[in-house]
């Protein structure tokens, strides 16, 4: 199941066998050791504040120094419990379906291995990510802050269950691990350039970037190689799917940042969410030009997926 081929094997060839051949000497599990006691500096952010949604509420502004640094703090884990969350429930599970053979196309040998090692990548990254929030957690004493399951899991739990034929579904799941692949960096960029937080943070944010990038190719000659595949119904799923994944992707999760305002008892937290709501629409930072390109690639008009509009999209 897992190590049949679709062909006897050839020449290789494509980035996926350079990718596979140079995972050793590339990727973070490999190359990179984090120190998580000598980066942290207890006076410095853990997270930016232009980033918090509600950063221009007089209320929150009110705050003293130490309040906005454990919801910096409680920001920052809940950034890392959401990528832990996409990787386990998103990007994995696709990684399966494309490891045991779901799709016809990625069942060459270079494939196979670089998707093993994806899901290696992947593993890492959740250590990372656990690394971070157990540091955040104990520094700033937020050791039972909760969060509900993140918007973009619960959008593509909605989407599979809408999927009338299991067929539909692996589509749809494939559609949302590539807009979670390929759109990421830009995200990632904001984090790891950003002087005004822990160092800690801007280096496992590089880290997660660095491998990212290599994901981003490898979903790309992906999606060249399977969607050609595709009949009418399965590429109407895919970037329908791929609509659906890009809009979860970009929205704000407001569910989390009220669970960090009731559980730090910041005053008035449910009139700052209030006001967070009835303003116009936070977006999340994502990088479509990737994506753009990808979809010129394989032969569809960037008009048959609507592209989320505002200040969470970079070119």
């Amino acid at each position: 199941m897992y190590t049949h081929l679709g062909a006897r094997p050839g020449g290789a060839a494509g980035v996926s066998h350079a990718l596979a051949e140079s995972w050793e000497n590339r990727v973070a599990v490999r190359t990179s050791k984090l120190d998580l006691g000598s980066y942290y500096d207890q006076a410095v952010p853990d997270y930016p504040q232009h980033l918090v949604p509600f950063h221009d509420d007089p209320r929150y502004q009110r705050l003293d120094a130490e309040r906005q640094r454990r919801v910096l703090a409680a920001a920052w884990v809940a950034y890392n419990e959401k990528t832990i969350s996409v990787e386990k429930a998103v990007v994995e599970p696709a990684c399966e379906l494309l490891l045991r053979g779901a799709f016809a196309g990625v069942d060459t040998i270079a494939m196979k291995r670089t998707v093993a090692q994806t899901l290696v990548d992947e593993q890492f990254h959740v250590l990372m990510c656990l690394d971070a929030c157990l540091v955040a957690r104990d520094r700033h004493d937020i050791p039972t802050l909760r969060f509900p399951k993140p918007l973009v899991v619960e959008e593509l739990e909605r989407g599979v269950a809408r999927c009338a034929r299991p067929r539909d579904a692996e589509i749809v799941r494939l559609a949302f691990a590539t807009v979670a692949e390929v759109t990421i960096n830009a995200y990632l960029d904001l984090l790891a350039n950003d002087q005004s937080i822990q160092p800690l943070n801007r280096e496992i944010t590089a880290l997660h970037r660095k491998d990212e990038s290599s994901h981003r190719k490898l979903f790309n000659e992906f999606t060249q190689a399977l969607f050609p595949r595709f009949d009418d119904a399965e590429r109407a799923a895919y970037l329908n799917g791929l609509a659906a994944g890009l809009d979860a992707f970009v929205r704000v999760d407001l569910g989390a940042w009220a669970a960090i305002l009731e559980h730090l008892e910041i005053p008035d937290a449910a009139g700052i969410m209030q006001r967070c709501q009835a303003g116009a629409p936070a977006r999340i930072v994502r990088d479509f030009s990737g994506l753009r390109w990808l979809l010129r690639d394989i032969g569809v008009d960037e008009g048959d997926v609507p592209f989320p509009r505002g200040p969470g999209e970079t070119e």
